[in-house]
């Protein structure tokens, strides 16, 4: 099933999908396959895949995605089908700034990959749905090597640089919760609810 997803992941960044880069994928499945979650919540769902290779990895878990791109959704839901996975899946298409806050339930993981200038807005709302012992899993958080870099970077990137690093001092700073930041590829962090 694996080599099923690797090669339509293949398939989707050819067509130009934002496709969760190779070490983070294996990390991503790795931090499942430890954890064993029962209820995901997915950020971002693109077109399926990474949730498809979670549930896969956590055979008792259920998955709620937000996802704003309707074509990609479709594309998505086609996806699930054809691994017999739509039973345990529900989707909420839409903005997720407007999801996320009514939101209700708790979920053991979170896997967060949507906007980055938003992520820290996320948090907030994200951080109290999170089980104690949970995991919030982000993507993205080094944000090309800007974050925290005292170089120079385009000014059209500030604002999500900023957002990136208010995020990340959030999760290091709230006593409530334990972060590790790992330096692969665009930069990944991972957060357990203690």
């Amino acid at each position: 099933m694996l080599e099923k997803i690797k090669v339509l992941r293949e398939k989707a960044k050819a067509k130009g999908n934002p496709v969760l880069r190779e070490k983070s994928f294996d990390l991503l499945l790795e931090t499942i396959k430890k954890h064993q979650p029962k209820k995901i919540l997915e950020v971002g769902v693109n077109v399926g895949l990474t949730g498809i290779a979670m549930l896969l990895h956590s055979k008792e878990a259920t998955l709620t995605g937000i996802e704003i791109d309707e074509d990609v959704l479709k594309e998505a839901r086609k996806n699930y089908q054809n691994f017999n996975l739509s039973d345990r899946v529900k989707f909420f298409i839409g903005d997720a700034s407007e999801i996320i806050p009514v939101l209700t339930g708790e979920y053991d993981f979170i896997f967060l990959d949507g906007p980055k200038g938003h992520y820290y807005e996320y948090a907030l709302n994200l951080i109290p749905l999170l089980k104690k012992g949970g995991i919030l899993f982000a993507d993205n958080v080094l944000f090309r090597g800007y974050v925290y870099s005292q170089n120079k970077i385009p000014h059209r990137y500030n604002t999500t640089k900023n957002s990136m690093e208010k995020f990340l001092n959030y999760l290091q700073n709230d006593k409530t919760l334990r972060t590790e930041i790992i330096d692969i590829e665009d930069g990944v962090s991972i957060t357990e609810k203690l």
